[in-house]
């Protein structure tokens, strides 16, 4: 889950987006993915509720360490990349048939 508002008030554009999906997500996850538009909402550091646009990326892969490892540093590419404060990720176990 990738938050799409930055800390100076800004927002992460669909062109930066796509370069970031383009360079980071799809070299490690070649295979194929998914990606939806989102709307969420968490609890900042002050508690207030903080509203926002985000990008959910579904990703079907093997339970592998290294899968684990790649997903781990998208989620860190992407934080540092656009001062994130957090980087949501889901790991679930499916059954899945293409």
């Amino acid at each position: 889950m990738f938050g799409l508002s930055r800390p100076d008030g800004g927002r992460v554009s669909q062109k930066a987006f796509d370069r970031f999906l383009a360079e980071r997500i799809t070299p490690r996850f070649p295979d194929g993915l998914s990606v939806f538009a989102g709307r969420g909402q968490w609890r900042g550091p002050d508690g207030r509720i903080v509203r926002e646009a985000a990008r959910i990326v579904l990703i079907v892969t093997d339970a592998r360490p290294e899968a684990v490892a790649a997903l781990r540093a998208i989620q860190e590419a992407y934080r540092s990349r656009f001062a994130q404060n957090a980087v949501g990720l889901v790991l679930s176990q499916s059954c899945a048939l293409f």
